[in-house]
């Protein structure tokens, strides 16, 4: 298969993270292929249902959903700016109407697949991070090589790259503006995100506000942030993360005066099974 190679330096590594927050504009494009290949991933089938059926009572998203499926094939790799400024009133009202309320469990999906990905990095920096991008992509120092329809090469000249985890991808997308890769995330943090909105199993199981420590520690967080999340003191939090980290469903980093909680492996899974 073509292969897209992206050569790095040292200062290229040093430079290269991984994007938090959630990317509005990837999601929007990856999630009209993710319309138009219907063999994608199984965990896209609810969402693809609840397009279809608001698209029978909704004009105005059928003709957006028309417009933009019309153009999807062609918008090229560099994201078709161009394309898109055709095509704003369209994403607009796709946008809105099918990626807004979809949001919660895309920012689930996204923080929890990172958890693993932020263990990576502590443990081996950036390098790591290159290593845990899927299936698609091979790290053999100095080069990444991910799977792509042209063959190709990428020398990154010291700007490094940035790493953006997708919801909705289907495939790793690079843009050499920037530049970026987008990744899809994993299966699993998909489905774990679709289950959230039930975990009375998990709060039976750990208690309201352990539940709710081990829901908050998915993308990492410290004892502060967690007392003002969950709403109760510092001390409390404290005493609960020690139990978690003592059953091994979270891991604490320590550095100075504070303390980075982690969730394990082990807490996505009981996460997972508590949906």
């Amino acid at each position: 298969m073509p292969q897209l190679r992206i050569h790095f330096t040292d200062r290229d590594i040093a430079h290269t993270g991984l994007k938090l927050e959630t990317d509005l504009t990837w999601e929007t494009v990856s999630s009209t292929q993710v319309l138009r290949h219907g063999n994608g991933d199984l965990s896209f089938g609810p969402w693809r249902r609840h397009v279809r059926e608001l698209a029978v009572h909704d004009p105005d998203l059928r003709m957006a959903l028309h417009t933009v499926m019309t153009a999807a094939p062609h918008w090229p790799d560099d994201l078709a700016t161009a394309a898109f400024r055709q095509l704003r009133q369209a994403l607009r009202v796709y946008r809105r109407r099918v990626i807004e309320p979809h949001l919660p469990i895309i920012e689930a999906g996204l923080c929890t697949d990172a958890a693993a990905r932020i263990h990576e990095y502590l443990q081996c920096g950036p390098e790591g991070l290159l290593s845990t991008l899927g299936t698609a992509t091979r790290w053999h120092p100095p080069v990444l090589s991910v799977d792509h329809p042209h063959d190709r090469d990428l020398h990154l000249g010291g700007r490094g790259l940035t790493l953006i985890p997708c919801y909705f991808a289907l495939r790793h997308l690079v843009a050499p503006a920037g530049p970026v890769l987008v990744f899809p995330i994993r299966t699993e943090s998909r489905l774990l995100a679709g289950g959230r909105a039930g975990g009375g199993q998990l709060t039976a199981l750990l208690g309201a506000t352990r539940a709710s420590i081990l829901r908050s520690v998915v993308g990492g967080s410290t004892t502060t942030r967690l007392a003002r999340l969950v709403g109760v003191a510092p001390a409390t939090v404290s005493h609960h993360t020690g139990v978690l980290r003592e059953a091994g469903l979270i891991a604490t980093e320590r550095e100075d005066n504070f303390a980075r909680h982690l969730i394990t492996p082990l807490g996505l899974r009981v996460l997972a099974a508590g949906r």
